[in-house]
């Protein structure tokens, strides 16, 4: 990680500095997460979402949330991963035999108090995502 200290001197403020630093702190967290989610696979009966670091399989704070709602219906069902730190959260499952719109919830950190979340959306299996 870059020394942020380096180059702060008397006439740069501490607030500058300090920004320096959440940026390197906040931009390490998400430069390998990936998110996806995934609907319908596997003869039609996966549905899921994931948040995970890949190529490094370094561990973050992660959660995820699969919502699953069948084409037409206003019903559905939720899926969660609940919080860990893991290199891989997973929220699915793979018995549902309705044809699924999936809507992701991915938030992940390195530090609990600056977290990124981001949104994902599946009718397939978004084969080309892995």
């Amino acid at each position: 990680m870059p020394d942020v200290n380096q180059g702060c001197d008397m006439h740069r403020t501490r607030m500058g500095c300090l920004a320096a630093l959440l940026f390197f702190v906040s931009a390490d967290a998400s430069a390998a997460i990936k998110w996806l989610s995934r609907a319908n696979c596997v003869g039609g009966t996966v549905n899921e979402s994931v948040t995970y670091d890949r190529p490094q399989l370094k561990t973050h704070f992660m959660y995820t949330e699969s919502h699953h709602v069948g084409f037409g219906a206003v019903g559905g069902h939720v899926v969660t991963a609940p919080w860990n730190v893991t290199w891989r959260s997973y929220a699915g499952d793979i018995g549902d035999v309705s044809r699924n719109t999936v809507r992701g919830v991915h938030v992940f950190g390195d530090n609990l108090r600056f977290l990124a979340t981001e949104y994902t959306i599946a009718t397939d299996c978004n084969l080309r995502e892995w």
